[in-house]
């Protein structure tokens, strides 16, 4: 499972935040689905419509992000 880069995000101190701000996108209707990562119950959805939590996503792109060496490297 890869994690891509949503719309609407920052880098700040090398961790990746969202900015879900519009709620009502990410609101997956009432209805409480496993998240991608954690598989505990979540009602938020991410860009592709997946339940997921905000933390989850954000550790899970913040991970895929090169390390320092990686982008020296490059």
């Amino acid at each position: 499972m890869t994690a891509t880069a949503p719309s609407g995000y920052r880098i700040c101190q090398g961790l990746v935040s969202l900015d879900w701000h519009n709620k009502r996108e990410r609101w997956g209707g009432g209805r409480r689905r496993p998240c991608r990562f954690c598989r505990r119950p979540s009602f938020l959805l991410d860009d592709d419509r997946l339940p997921v939590h905000k933390v989850c996503l954000e550790r899970a792109l913040t991970a895929a992000l090169p390390t320092e060496n990686e982008r020296r490297a490059a």
